[in-house]
């Protein structure tokens, strides 16, 4: 039987994620479909990176 006890680390990394997000510190869809799709490529691209300029607002609802 599996445990139902959440993995610390990944239970961290997710809450840190969800404060990014809520902040507004996100990468771009496209940059990170980019980067996927080089993947194996004789031109791979770097991991795309959040950039401080980059803050979007979120959106209320």
């Amino acid at each position: 039987m599996e445990s139902t006890k959440p993995n610390t680390k990944e239970w961290q990394q997710t809450l840190d994620a969800l404060e990014s997000v809520a902040k507004g510190k996100v990468i771009a869809a496209k940059e990170v479909h980019e980067w996927l799709n080089s993947w194996g490529t004789g031109n791979e691209l770097k991991a795309p990176t959040f950039k401080k300029d980059d803050v979007r607002t979120t959106i209320q609802r």
